[in-house]
């Protein structure tokens, strides 16, 4: 009903675009286009008479004609690469222009904190994306659409529709939440985007070093991630726009696993190895053996997904006002069976502005609906600690069917005496059980400003804005009755339903001061005060026991519980930005940033994050001349500080616990103690930064470089540090003591050919990460994870274990090497006595590997051939090792899952010459444990290539004819490969921060092949 209620609307909105007309053609206007910074004419340049349809573009010699309604209208030039100009005909029947090119060091505006600025006088570090390139990719979240297409920014993602990235800038900085901070038309929405409209955006500014994120202080640890959404025009009767696309998933990656009869002659032959009966559904001579089930898990449990978007845009404008209206609906069904994962969103923005005279107005409505079922699943029925469902469907045992009638559920599980293994039947309990997560957010904005003074060597600026951000979150998860096997069931049907609400106001007033002083010093001072309240309250029902035919709602359950908690916080700042410009040629900007946090004690509420930069424009120094092939040099450098607050609320406040069971003269009695020890004295997590760059433009402008280098050190590290049981408390207190410091290279360098017909531009990105911990506090007590170690003078979450020096061959070996265990055999593992003691065991662990990756890159190229264009993207990183669990799971010497089809190597009497162990039930060796054995660290190297899109836009005459304003289709393939050495699905996967080389068992990216229009009128 809902969609088709939306497409009944958009419908509707199209149809009255169609009634609408365009302007009767008179007067004829000719001209020539060139290049203004070497006089060549320029093809396909967009001519467009200002506040109509009509238009028009150069042919291949930079000609125009164009029939304009007046002689008194205006004209609109605007070229990819090139700055947009817009000419008065004032009766001219012949006009030539020049178009002067948009370089990395040109005339373009940046969108900074609370303003923008010419990138020119940019002093900071800031990498900008553009929205028209951001549009060749399809996502549900806005913050994939960084991935690689920005050095120093690290994006790992999930292949699960509607999972959100894991985004980090310039590396691991905190041993917490390592997340940006995402401002969106200058109103911060926290760390997560992902109910943004993606279509909505116009541009994307990064904020990586001190002096360009100071400004936002206490949220800017992270990086800060600035985005722009699309505008009105002053002067354009109304413009509709839609574009559109269909597509189709498909995994294009199989795991190889064995079928039935190899995967029996594996598991029988670890059970002889190991002295031990066969498994009846795989003894040849049992009744109960199985010879006529093959079931290829990959090929049940893995579906064609598809996935949609329809977006239509509504804009224009008056002589001082302007709107856009956007409506947005998108669709991702996911390629697994059953309930999800699948994600829908419908999306509305409305922006409007306003000008009378000294004032300005300006709102910005957003709302949007999801709908989201992922692989979520309740851990109380699906015992045993169970994986990700991708690891449980394919390490899934090909003598097991998919149904059984017979059973609660209809579901086939093992059987002990037959199967013995504990296996998920995924596709039919992705079918059985329900779960869905329904978000409905609002975001709301508004600003005014006034001019106080306005002449024509100095501004005075005054800005007030209040922002609202609210989102209802409601949590379903339904488990009936059922029987899986001998290990998983659910004896009385179950459900889950909570519903979360959060909240953020904002209210800000800035002051901006800009003038031009004689000597060609011009200064803009930006002082100002923020204010920001937010809070969750969450309330969650269970209820169990549901008669049937079932009527999923609480009240039906026999038995219920409730539980309900709430919190809030609160953020005050004061900020002030000083920027100084001599002559175009000396550079310096200042920021001081003080903030006051709810998060921490009172004497330690506030915190200083003050920044300093300069930049020195060379090629406008008259003393010296730059090398001919030089156009414009750039040398720039920075140092600052920057806050975190990004822990939980009221973690310097002890609590009572009033559950606490006692012994009371033989009877259970319950009293109140404090259960957690907390530090009164934690305070503001500290990040200082240097970063030194250069921008450059060379070879007659046709090439754009931008080279950096950064250090930073995150002090005073908010971080949870383990103490003794015997103090009664259950949660280790947060405290100040870890300490990071990340260091790197940055380079971004671009070539464009905008003359002729084949026009293109190249780009790519390179960056390096070098991560080093320098404190974690107390005794500097090392961190563990799943097969790493964190420790002080190392990287965090290096891989940690054993090194493997072969195999042994011959009980000989065994005897002359050091003690490992005593049912070592031929066939097993040897591992390196590395503190030489002639015993193995803990002790001899150490380093193998970095999980962190050494580099990332990213390569672009866009082209157009009269009305072709193409697209192709590409992204990797490498430097690193991945330690994968679902490959584990499947080279398990000792256990009864399916297994890769690597295992057919495995070391036998017959077979010496391999790096594979023996297959033996109970591994006596421990051939599993951490180490570097082939497999169990891979190499993290990867290129994938991200897109590849052909478009076609329809030649001017034909859209004159048919009566649009432009016409565009195209075809496009996502995830079209991955050269990889890893034998997982996904190698960019997400990870936590202290292991961030393993991959607990990621969702596959599918390939997507997508058809799509872009038109307007």
């Amino acid at each position: 009903m809902k969609k088709a209620t939306f497409y009944a609307t958009c419908l509707t909105m199209f149809s009255l675009v169609l009634l609408w007309q365009g302007n009767v053609l008179a007067q004829q206007v000719t001209g020539v286009v060139t290049d203004e910074s070497n006089d060549e004419t320029l093809p396909g340049v967009n001519i467009i008479v200002k506040g109509t349809m009509t238009g028009t573009t150069t042919d291949v010699n930079g000609q125009y004609e164009l029939n304009a309604p007046s002689l008194n209208d205006t004209l609109i030039f605007s070229y990819i690469g090139f700055q947009t100009v817009e000419v008065p005909i004032d009766g001219r029947q012949e006009i030539d222009v020049q178009l002067s090119p948009v370089s990395l060091m040109g005339e373009d505006i940046v969108v900074v904190g609370y303003g923008t600025q010419q990138r020119r006088e940019l002093t900071g570090s800031i990498s900008s994306i553009d929205g028209d390139d951001m549009k060749s990719y399809s996502t549900s979240d806005p913050a994939d659409l960084i991935q690689g297409r920005v050095p120093g920014v690290q994006v790992n993602s999930d292949g699960q529709p509607g999972a959100a990235p894991n985004i980090r800038i310039r590396g691991v900085g905190t041993f917490g939440n390592n997340s940006p901070l995402f401002v969106i038309d200058g109103v911060p929405v926290g760390t997560s985007i992902r109910d943004f409209n993606p279509n909505d955006i116009t541009s994307i500014e990064i904020l990586k070093d001190a002096s360009a994120a100071a400004i936002y202080g206490s949220r800017a640890a992270n990086g800060v991630v600035l985005i722009t959404t699309q505008q009105g025009t002053t002067d354009t009767p109304l413009q509709v726009e839609y574009s559109g696309y269909f597509g189709i998933d498909e995994v294009w990656q199989r795991m190889p696993v064995t079928g039935r009869e190899d995967y029996q002659m594996l598991v029988n032959e670890g059970l002889r190895n190991a002295g031990m009966p066969l498994v009846a559904g795989n003894d040849p001579n049992s009744p109960l053996y199985i010879d006529d089930i093959n079931t290829d898990w990959q090929e049940e449990g893995l579906k064609t997904g598809q996935r949609m978007n329809h977006n239509l845009t509504f804009y224009g404008g008056g002589e001082n006002t302007t709107y856009n209206l956007s409506l947005d609906y998108l669709d991702s069904e996911g390629t697994l069976v059953g309930h999800g994962p699948d994600y829908e969103r419908y999306s509305t923005r409305l922006n409007t502005t306003a000008e009378k005279g000294i004032f300005k107005f300006g709102q910005s409505f957003y709302y949007t609906y999801t709908n989201e079922k992922a692989l979520n699943y309740n851990t109380s029925e699906l015992t045993g600690g169970r994986p990700p469902m991708i690891v449980d469907l394919v390490s899934a045992i090909p003598t097991l069917g998919l149904y059984d009638p017979s059973v609660e559920g209809g579901c086939a599980g093992t059987d002990q005496t037959i199967h013995r293994a504990i296996v998920l039947n995924v596709p039919c309990t992705n079918q059985l059980l329900e779960g869905e997560t329904n978000v409905s957010r609002t975001f709301a904005s508004a600003y005014g400003e006034v001019d106080i003074i306005d002449d024509n060597q100095q501004t005075l600026t005054y800005k007030i804005s209040g922002s609202y951000d609210r989102t209802n979150v409601r949590n379903v998860n339904w488990v009936p009755e059922f029987v899986q096997g001998f290990f998983f069931s659910n004896a009385a049907a179950d459900l889950n339903d909570g519903e979360n609400t959060y909240y953020t106001g904002v209210v800000e007033n800035t002051l901006t001061y800009d003038r031009e002083f004689e000597g060609n010093h011009d200064v803009t001072l930006l002082v100002g005060h923020t204010y920001q309240r937010g809070g969750g309250i969450f309330r969650n029902g269970y209820a169990e026991g549901f008669p049937k035919p079932y009527f999923k709602v609480l009240d039906n359950g026999n038995t219920k519980t409730s539980s309900g908690s709430e919190n809030a916080n609160a953020l005050e700042s004061y900020f002030t930005r000083l920027n100084y410009n001599y002559d175009d040629r000396y550079l310096l900007t200042a920021t001081l940033r003080r903030d006051g946090s709810s998060r921490f004690p009172e004497d330690n509420r506030y915190g200083n994050f003050p920044s300093a930069s300069v930049g020195w424009n060379l090629h406008n120094e008259d003393f010296f001349s730059l090398p001919s092939f030089i156009n414009q040099l750039k040398v720039r450098a920075s140092y600052g500080q920057l806050g975190n607050q990004s822990i939980g609320e009221y973690q310097y406040i002890g609590t009572i616990n009033t559950s606490i069971p006692y012994n009371w003269n033989g009877s259970k009695v319950f009293g109140a103690t404090q259960t957690q020890v907390v530090n009164t004295e934690i305070q503001w997590e500290t990040k200082t930064t240097a970063n030194i760059g250069i921008d450059a433009r060379f070879l007659k402008n046709m090439f754009d470089l931008t080279a950096e280098y950064y250090s930073s050190t995150t002090s005073d590290i908010l971080v949870a540090v383990p103490i003794p049981n015997t103090t009664g408390a259950f949660d280790p207190p947060t405290v100040n003591a870890g300490e990071l410091r990340n260091s790197g290279l940055e380079l971004a360098l671009s070539y464009n050919k905008m003359q002729g017909d084949f026009t293109f531009d190249i780009s790519a990105n390179f960056s390096t990460l070098k991560n080093e911990v320098l404190a974690l506090g107390g005794n500097d007590e090392p961190i563990y994870g799943v097969g790493t170690k964190t420790e002080v003078g190392g990287e965090i979450g290096r891989h940690f274990g054993h090194k493997v020096e072969g195999i042994f061959q011959s009980q000989e070996e065994i005897d002359n090497h050091a003690f490992q265990n005593n049912g070592t055999a031929p066939g097993d593992l040897k591992f390196k006595d590395v503190n030489e003691d002639g015993v193995i065991n803990a002790d001899d662990r150490t380093y193998l590997g970095s999980g962190l990756p050494k580099y990332t890159y990213g390569l672009n190229f866009t082209g157009q051939y009269k009305q072709f264009d193409f697209t192709v993207f590409a992204s990797g990183m490498g430097g690193h090792k991945i330690n994968s669990r679902i490959y584990r799971y499947l080279m398990l010497t000792s256990d009864y899952l399916n297994y890769h089809e690597d295992m057919l190597d495995r070391w036998t009497p017959e077979n010496r010459d391999t790096n594979i162990p023996r297959r033996v039930v109970n591994d006596p060796n421990n051939n599993g444990r951490d180490s570097d054995r082939e497999g169990w660290l891979q190499n993290g190297t990867f290129l994938r290539i991200n897109t590849v899109a052909v478009g076609y836009s329809l030649p001017q005459s034909v859209r004159e004819m048919v009566g649009v304003k432009n016409t565009r289709v195209y075809f496009q393939v996502q995830n079209l490969y991955s050269f990889q050495h890893y034998k997982g699905y996904n190698p960019d996967f997400t990870a936590g921060t202290f292991e961030p080389g393993y991959d607990n068992g990621s969702y596959p990216k599918p390939r997507s092949f997508m058809v799509g229009l872009e038109i307007g009128f």
